[in-house]
């Protein structure tokens, strides 16, 4: 059987975390938390989304973790949170070879900016500030230009509101700073902008499109 790649680290035996139920080892840039649950090995990162909480302090019970420190669960397979608040967790592949787990250390999607364009509508639909912050962040991590981040955040402003909101009005006054500020005062320009048209659309009826009479 050919060897596992570079990208993947040996965790342990199988027989090992069988017994154990779960261990840690280190990433590429975070630890990371390998569980066997029935039968089956899920790797994921051992931080909680949420706060940081070490997941491996958490429990599995049917398949979904829970971490100890706010409650917040998610899906051992999908790394989904049933709590929005909380965001979802990174997951990562497992192999195991000859009787030993191999789990590969970094957490990557297939494509970034896609992943955090789904993120970022999924925070202004649920007025969520970790889940917009997060998403901002990995866009601009991916390489998405500040005025696409501008773009998607005001068609959700104007097609989730009756109106021109205060947020929209910051947004825009911000959106023509963007080309003058640094990197880490681009990103708290558009995260407070965001917010605020977020918490603008919150509970307001989305407006539709409508062809004409006739």
């Amino acid at each position: 059987m050919d060897a596992p790649s570079k990208e993947f680290a040996l965790a342990g035996s199988l027989e090992e975390l069988k017994i154990k139920g779960r261990l840690v080892l280190r990433g590429g840039h975070r630890p990371i938390l390998v569980i066997y649950d029935r039968g089956r090995l899920f790797a994921l990162d051992n931080r909680c989304p949420h706060m940081g909480f070490p997941l491996e302090r958490g429990t599995v019970e049917d398949g979904i973790l829970t971490c100890h420190w706010h409650h917040a669960r998610f899906d051992l397979e999908s790394g989904c949170t049933f709590d929005l608040w909380a965001d979802d967790v990174p997951i990562c592949p497992v192999e195991v070879r000859n009787g030993d787990v191999w789990v590969k250390t970094t957490f990557t999607q297939a494509d970034p900016a896609a992943h955090w364009h789904q993120r970022l509508a999924d925070g202004l639909a649920h007025d969520l500030g970790l889940v917009i912050a997060k998403a901002i962040h990995g866009q601009l991590a991916a390489g998405v230009p500040r005025t696409e981040i501008v773009r998607q955040v005001a068609l959700f402003g104007v097609q989730n509101r009756d109106g021109w909101g205060v947020g929209l009005t910051i947004l825009t006054a911000l959106a023509n700073l963007l080309p003058m500020l640094p990197e880490e005062q681009a990103y708290l320009a558009l995260f407070h902008g965001a917010r605020r048209v977020a918490a603008d659309c919150d509970g307001e009826a989305p407006r539709r499109e409508r062809a004409p009479l006739g």
